[in-house]
């Protein structure tokens, strides 16, 4: 071959060689080329860190670079700064993944958490092997930084989520109304329809006790459709949340005030802890539903003659408010009901009421929304005690 020839053949390589680092460095994704030690590509903890690592990278783009945030003079003095990189929950991931695809020679698909500069991002690796004479293995692959995808796949995963949980509220719903809510008006219809048809041969006592049945009937009605609809606000986030600090002491005086008929009619005493000093952070309206269902539950499940204790302790950051009883108690089984939607649980109290199992998830709802927690302690026949937490000042805001 002549020198002429030599030259031009010369100048073809390099042009092509400029054109093939153009085209790596012009792509998207970032782009490497990995050299692996076929005798110590199997053993999985070398995969975890950079010391020792069982490969090499012999070429990567700009654009691979950038993704990592890695500086090429970093990089070329620990070049397994990468396994470094990876969160730590998914190393071990990691690790498995090139184990198997170096054991296996199949293309290598893996994507996980990098933790860079303190922020977690979403890297996508693919890969193909190529092994040489001596049985180390080439890999030739890109890498894409998939975060934005991952936190979209996490919003519609969330709200699928969510509409899943509105279909089974809805579900319940219906379900309610189509039992709990016929059977009221079904006692209410039947016993007008006996009252128009006997009205002129019933006698008083006759009359005001069908009468008597059909206003509970329509009493219980009622308290179901407020209970519903007050439910419903809340999920859709209809109830303004407005908390300000006041004083404990209104809220208690407020609910003794309005259950006190109920508990005198029971023969059960409503004795209230002295809340004189104590502030609170909350909605009051909310507060007051709160206090108000619980306590009604209290009466409601107190034989004649029993007590209920209304109380608050204060800490440093928030206060738990207790409302006790020493009625018939809650089986421990029973309690992890008391506040799961899907089972809304309710039994009939010792006169005979009937609850809904709305009001106590209302408690739930209204007590998480002040960022506070409630829960249940009781032993059946011997009583029962709810408590939950409110904030006693409004939470710090941190400065901008």
């Amino acid at each position: 071959m002549c020198k002429q020839d030599s030259a031009k053949e010369q100048s073809n390589n390099s042009l092509e060689i400029g054109l093939y680092d153009d085209l790596a460095k012009a792509l998207p994704s970032g782009v490497y080329r990995l050299r692996v030690f076929h005798d110590v590509s199997l053993i999985e903890d070398k995969w975890y860190g950079s010391k020792e690592v069982p490969y090499v990278v012999e070429f990567a783009n700009d654009r691979f670079f950038e993704i990592l945030h890695l500086d090429r003079s970093v990089f070329k003095v620990n070049p397994g700064i990468i396994s470094d990189l990876i969160f730590e929950a998914d190393k071990s991931d990691f690790a498995k993944a090139n184990v198997e695809a170096n054991l296996k020679i199949i293309p290598f698909v893996w994507e996980g958490r990098f933790l860079i500069n303190d922020t977690i991002i979403w890297i996508h690796f693919k890969s193909i092997p190529r092994v040489l004479d001596n049985q180390d293995i080439i890999w030739t692959g890109t890498l894409d930084d998939i975060t934005l995808r991952k936190q979209t796949e996490e919003e519609i995963k969330l709200k699928n989520a969510e509409l899943q949980r509105l279909n089974a509220d809805k579900d319940i719903l219906m379900s309610i109304l189509a039992h709990d809510l016929i059977c009221p008006f079904n006692s209410i219809l039947g016993y007008l329809e006996l009252l128009t048809a006997n009205l002129r041969h019933y006698d008083l006592d006759k009359i005001e006790e069908q009468i008597t049945v059909v206003n509970h009937s329509a009493i219980s009605a009622f308290h179901l459709l407020e209970d519903i609809l007050l439910w419903a606000r809340s999920q859709s986030g209809a109830i303004p949340f407005e908390p300000r600090e006041f004083n404990l002491k209104l809220s208690f005086a407020r609910v003794f005030d309005l259950l006190k008929p109920s508990a005198d009619s029971k023969n059960i005493s409503i004795n209230i802890g002295d809340s004189e000093k104590t502030i609170v952070f909350a909605d009051v309206d909310m507060l007051n539903t709160i206090l108000r269902n619980l306590v009604s539950n209290a009466v409601k499940f107190t034989n004649s003659g029993g007590q209920i204790h209304v109380s608050a302790e204060k800490n440093l950051s928030n206060v738990t408010i207790s409302v006790s009883d020493n009625g018939v108690g809650i089986a421990p089984e029973v309690i992890p009901k008391l506040f799961d939607m899907t089972k809304l649980y309710s039994t009939r109290g010792t006169s005979n009421e009937k609850g809904t199992g709305f009001g106590i998830l209302l408690c739930k709802k209204f007590v998480e929304m002040h960022g506070g927690k409630i829960w249940v302690e009781s032993e059946l026949g011997k009583g029962c005690e709810v408590k939950f937490t409110l904030p006693v000042s409004p939470p710090l805001l941190c400065p901008e």
